[in-house]
């Protein structure tokens, strides 16, 4: 049976209500400014999923992204297909019921070989636990994180937000750090998402996040994780990301993608209203 996805846990429903969303069932909902309407996302959710819920909270529209093993057919409902979807609609899962010595031979030999590399070096690292770090340990990865995002033009998320991911994830988040760079892991379900990460161009030129993956991938099998999600590739918008999640093996697996849909009718004038 396949695990419900990171985006309806409960620990996530907590970060988004401490990041100013309205989470209840799986939905995520957020008001519009000015306006007594509301915008609902819904993020792989089991099915069947509960589109009256869009009447309930008045939502001008609702943005669905189906889970996995969701058959449903969408466009016939009255959604349509959205170009550009919130979460990566393909992603790469690593089977952690192998042990690492197949694990390992599965990777790109030039990844074996950078790995082999730090092994002498003998490199370290630290882990911190989510209920555990401090918000120092946080600030020096964010540092590193924040840079990261500058020098890639990519907006990323602000420091209160990484800490609330931390706080509300507790025990299930997890930190691996080193002076040039940090990786977090969230865990749902035996399953370990990988999340946000960084490093320094040192970090880059060390292969620190080559280390740094293999590690959360070993730690997630010892928390007894079966699988390791890489939480999404995109040859086109990230190549050289993909390109760097596709060398530690796995399968590939595709959503349906993103669909939305506007209930203008309905919220303007709504049907008792109606003549």
């Amino acid at each position: 049976m396949i695990a419900t996805d990171l985006r309806q846990a409960e620990e996530y429903a907590a970060y988004m209500r401490a990041i100013g969303w309205q989470a209840e069932k799986g939905m995520f909902i957020r008001r519009l400014p000015l306006v007594p309407w509301r915008f609902i996302k819904i993020q792989r959710q089991k099915p069947p999923i509960n589109l009256k819920a869009a009447e309930k909270y008045k939502a001008i529209q609702i943005k669905l992204e189906p889970a996995f093993e969701d058959k449903t057919d969408y466009q016939a409902l009255g959604f349509k297909r959205y170009k550009t979807p919130m979460l990566p609609s393909k992603t790469i899962w690593l089977d952690l019921t192998k042990n690492k010595r197949q694990l390992l031979k599965e990777m790109h030999y030039k990844t074996r070989y950078n790995l082999r590399k730090h092994e002498i070096r003998n490199s370290k690292f630290e882990i911190f636990r989510g209920d555990k770090i401090t918000n120092w340990q946080l600030r020096e990865f964010y540092a590193i994180y924040r840079e990261n995002c500058r020098r890639q033009h990519f907006w990323g998320i602000n420091f209160n937000q990484l800490k609330s991911l931390f706080r509300c994830f507790g025990e299930k988040a997890w930190l691996l750090a080193t002076n040039e760079g940090g990786l977090e892991i969230l865990i749902h379900e035996k399953v370990a998402y990988y999340s946000h990460n960084a490093a320094t161009q040192e970090g880059k030129r060390m292969f620190v996040p080559t280390l740094l993956t293999w590690e959360a991938i070993k730690l997630a099998k010892k928390l007894g994780c079966t699988r390791f999600d890489f939480e999404g590739i995109d040859e086109q918008r990230w190549p050289g990301f993909t390109r760097f999640k596709r060398s530690f093996g796995g399968i590939e697996v595709k959503y349906k993608g993103s669909f939305t849909k506007y209930f203008f009718k309905e919220v303007l004038w709504p049907q008792k209203s109606r003549p």
